[in-house]
């Protein structure tokens, strides 16, 4: 056995020369995540602990959620479990923190009281003592670090102080592109949730008193959205708002597409928007993390409807009032006489998102419009156009267009059919810019698809779109692979190293595949690629051997002379149908298999006959 001090550590080991590595890991990691877990390890060691973790209290001062959590091997995690807590649960902890900061519970039976939540939440985490230490930004408790079961070391709160004293800043530091996107999103909404859709559960974001008055206090994001939304709406509106906010049928409703939205008018009869918008979706690509937001639009609205009233006074009257109104619309406007699909009226904001300045300069021909629109539901939206009738709800469509100078516009169109005073049908277009709006959404949905440490799709992600790729027929070459003794890397240079050698592995096949060729991170070490086009042997050969150049010619500085090499597994798809991705990646897994343990193979093709 290892020699023990009298502090109960092996012998060379003390609290500074822990404290010296914990700043080391944080001061020599470029992934502060990393960082953080890596000094829960060092923390939850030195004190032979079960757990070591962090919370972080929501600025509402309501809320507190488990962020960071490291586990002794056969310890089971509680994350999961942790991430939606009331901070009044440990009501007595808070007090020992403004009081004396950090803090030893010996032995739960003797300290806590047995019928408190306190200690029905400690006691099924297996829990018999713990050590805990607040985390304070500008004079404020914004969270704690603890360990459970410590065995070792716990006559001195010394480590935990220090550690807790600096780590801080390091916290603060995660800010991430969604905690961006979101704050900005915050500026549009009155009131805004992030909802879990698995576990139904929600975290404010953003409120009002408005919002606020209708809140019951329900635990389930469920219940509780359909209480608020109850309340808010006006009768004239509540089943279709109720449907809208109903979250068993939300991820069917937000299968094919990253944003859904509904208007209503509320109790107190002004306008407002509800919206869905997705965050982060599960390996199937099924909505797992959503926002639900409402953003008021009553004077937007209110405009709206003013001008569609005053144009259909001006359609219905045929008078002098017709164009003027038009062009003091800031919407886009157009008409056209159904009968011989002629161009009666388009205003100044509808001919600017065409790219034109006057009517002379495309001949007034409807045609040519209809051609620049950008969209791969073009047809459909025709079609759509077309069968509408006097009476129906106008057809919503969504499009782009490309201006001269190359800009690309995202525009929002909505569809009716009119009768004039004279008899005439008219197809009446009104046209909104969104591209700012879109911008935001294309941001989430990248968010959302993107593998965060490697920058290519995540599995979710890159198994949808080569999915689409087979069921279209699409030919081509899919390769797996992963690195050879990635495991040796982790243990001997550290995990920052081995983050280092996967980016590294990333570049790699962004430098060797075409842009429109579907490259992902699976997930570990472990990587595929749907290169599409290629048919044979040879050239898919010659493509792989153009990767492994690129692979071996990688250096990473901290592993001196040690080499990055993979194995390498393909199968090439001949387009037939019925193909599905769990079936190439198997084909490629059993080449890669073979490739791995042979002898000095870097890639092979499937063959059935092997």
């Amino acid at each position: 056995m290892i020699p023990e001090d009298k502090n109960n550590l092996p012998a060379g080991i003390s609290i500074e020369q822990t404290l010296l590595k914990c700043v080391h890991t944080l001061n020599s990691s470029e992934n502060i995540k990393a960082a953080i877990q890596e000094l829960l390890s060092i923390i939850g060691e030195f004190h032979d602990a079960e757990r070591a973790y962090i919370f972080e209290f929501d600025n509402d001062g309501i809320m507190m959620h488990n962020t960071y959590e490291w586990c002794r091997q056969g310890i089971e995690p509680q994350m999961e479990l942790l991430s939606n807590l009331e901070i009044n649960v440990i009501s007595r902890w808070m007090d020992y923190f403004k009081k004396q900061g950090e803090f030893y519970i010996n032995s739960l039976d003797e300290v806590v009281s047995k019928d408190s939540e306190e200690y029905r939440l400690l006691t099924i985490q297996g829990i018999e003592s713990l050590m805990a230490a607040p985390l304070i930004s500008n004079s404020k408790l914004v969270g704690f670090l603890g360990v459970d079961n410590p065995h070792r070391c716990t006559e001195s709160l010394l480590l935990l102080q220090s550690v807790a004293a600096f780590i801080i800043n390091d916290i603060q530091k995660l800010e991430t592109i969604e905690h961006k996107i979101i704050s900005a999103l915050a500026g549009i909404y009155i009131s805004m949730h992030v909802i879990n859709l698995p576990g139904d559960s929600y975290r404010e974001i953003t409120s009002n008193s408005r919002i606020n008055s209708f809140l019951s206090g329900e635990k389930l994001a469920s219940a509780q959205l359909y209480t608020a939304m109850r309340g808010m709406t006006s009768p004239s509106h509540r089943a279709q708002v109720l449907a809208f906010t109903d979250l068993k049928t939300l991820p069917e409703r937000l299968a094919d597409t990253n944003i859904i939205s509904q208007e209503f008018l509320s109790f107190d009869s002004v306008w407002c928007r509800a919206n869905f918008i997705v965050v982060s979706c599960d390996e199937t690509g099924r909505p797992e993390t959503v926002i639900y937001a409402v953003q008021r639009i009553d004077e937007v609205k209110r405009r709206e409807l003013e001008y569609q009233n005053a144009l259909r006074i001006a359609l219905e009257n045929q008078n002098e009032m017709y164009t003027e109104i038009l062009q003091l619309q800031g919407n886009g406007i157009m008409a056209v006489r159904i009968s011989d699909f002629q161009l009666m009226a388009m205003n100044s904001a509808a001919l600017k998102l065409f790219g034109y300045a006057n009517t002379g300069e495309f001949g007034g021909d409807v045609h040519r419009l209809i051609d620049k629109i950008e969209s791969e539901h073009k047809e459909e939206y025709i079609r759509a156009i077309k069968n509408l009738k006097i009476g129906d709800a106008p057809h919503v469509f969504e499009w782009g267009i490309r201006q001269p100078d190359g800009e690309y516009r995202y525009v929002l169109s909505h569809v009716k059919i009119v009768r004039l005073s004279n008899g005439c049908r008219t197809w009446l277009n009104s046209l909104t810019d969104i591209t700012d709006k879109k911008g935001l959404e294309n941001k989430l949905l990248r968010l959302s698809e993107m593998d965060a440490l490697t920058g290519l799709r995540n599995r979710g992600s890159g198994e949808h779109k080569i999915e689409k790729l087979l069921a279209a027929g699409t030919k081509g070459m899919f390769c797996l692979f992963d690195i050879n003794k990635f495991k040796s890397v982790n243990d001997t240079f550290g995990h920052a190293v081995g983050d280092k050698v996967l980016v590294a592995l990333a570049d790699c096949l962004k430098h060797t595949f075409r842009e429109n060729d579907i490259a992902m991170r699976l997930g570990g070490d472990e990587y595929a690629v749907y290169a599409s086009g290629i048919q044979d042997e040879a050239s898919g050969r010659e493509c792989i051997l153009r990767l492994l150049k690129q692979v071996e010619a990688i250096r990473i500085e901290e592993m001196g002379e040690r080499k990055v090499s993979v194995s390498l597994g393909a199968v090439l798809c001949d387009g037939e149908k019925g193909t599905v991705f769990d079936e190439i990646y198997q084909k490629a897994d059993s080449a890669m298999y073979i490739c791995k343990n042979g002898d000095g193979e870097h890639f092979r093709f499937y063959s059935s006959q092997s």
